[in-house]
């Protein structure tokens, strides 16, 4: 059972005004979970023009004041994209809310930014993958000096931080969290990550083309659990390359399509997933990131991810969250 592990909801903090804020961290822990994520984009994703894309919320200040009003709640962010800017004004802003919640409760989520149109909006270039990964394995190198030493020196081909210390010092660091599935990502992670994020794996299809959003459905569908244990094996592998322990990197996965439903309306709702992202018809049962059926399956399917992962964290990002938390984690345990 999962028992008394982190499980982290994503995307669902709206933002508004305080008291809408405090009614929703309210409703939260009233459900039962652990953590609040948010994600952190200037704009809607959709494609179409800018101006009519949707606004979401500041995802540091929101998390500041969700954090003050529970006692408990994890909060981070999945992820920031520290290809905007120098990432030690990013962690400047993690370490602040170490210091104001503990820094047990603080997932310092970052990634190398993948929007292309983000970049555009800002008038600066998206590098090609492989150099946006050498910028992050240097911000998760700067990151790695600030918060275990509070001081960085690192003259990197990205990144230079010169004799700089970290303000404020927090008691316990934040944990840093990055998310993405390539063979790279997953090196970084084990040479310098608190937490990952699992989402697809090297053997995945990629993310690309002008419909992003259904490209990202597919690489999740097409993503096994077997594909994640091997991802699993790369980061224990690379961190004890590392000289770290090599259980030093907790692990998530992100659930994004739960469905509840009858056993016998499994297959067609699994029909329907595929048909949705032009994949031919199959079980889905494998697939970590989805979970259909009643909740006792539901429950099951999440068990069995969690002891071939080593999951130690749970993200759910669907419409059927409230009903996740009301039927299926007093299943887990937790």
């Amino acid at each position: 059972m999962l028992g008394s592990q982190p499980i982290g909801v994503f995307g669902r903090l709206r933002g508004g005004s305080l008291a809408d804020l405090r009614s929703e961290v309210r409703h939260w822990e009233q459900l039962g979970l652990t953590g609040v994520l948010v994600s952190d984009h200037l704009f809607g994703t959709d494609s179409g023009p800018r101006r009519e894309a949707a606004r979401p919320p500041e995802p540091l200040t929101l998390l500041a004041a969700a954090g003050a009003l529970s006692d408990r709640l994890h909060v981070g962010t999945i992820v920031s994209n520290a290809g905007l800017l120098h990432p030690a004004l990013l962690f400047r802003q993690f370490a602040q809310l170490a210091v104001l919640l503990g820094g047990d409760r603080v997932l310092a989520g970052i990634g190398a930014g993948w929007n292309r149109s983000e970049f555009e909006a800002l008038g600066m270039r998206m590098p090609a993958f492989s150099e946006r990964m050498e910028r992050l394995e240097e911000v998760a190198a700067l990151a790695r000096q600030l918060f275990d030493h509070g001081f960085a020196d690192l003259h990197g081909k990205h990144v230079v931080a010169s004799e700089l210390p970290l303000a404020p010092v927090p008691e316990v660091p934040p944990r840093l969290m990055v998310g993405g599935g390539s063979q790279r990502l997953l090196e970084i992670a084990g040479r310098h990550a608190d937490a990952l994020d699992l989402n697809g794996s090297p053997r995945a299809e990629k993310v690309a083309g002008a419909d992003l959003k259904t490209a990202d459905r597919r690489r999740r569908l097409t993503t096994t659990v077997e594909d994640l244990q091997e991802s699993v094996d790369i980061v224990r592998r690379t961190s004890l390359e590392a000289g770290r322990e090599a259980d030093a990197v907790e692990l998530s996965i992100l659930l994004t399509n739960v469905v509840f439903c009858e056993e016998a309306q499994v297959r067609q709702h699994e029909e329907a997933l595929c048909a949705e992202v032009g994949l031919p018809a199959m079980s889905l049962d494998d697939r970590p990131y989805v979970a259909i059926g009643p909740p006792q399956r539901i429950a099951a399917l999440i068990e069995d991810r969690r002891k071939r992962l080593g999951l130690s964290r749970l993200f759910v990002s669907s419409p059927e969250v409230e009903r996740f938390c009301l039927e299926v984690l007093p299943l887990l345990g937790t």
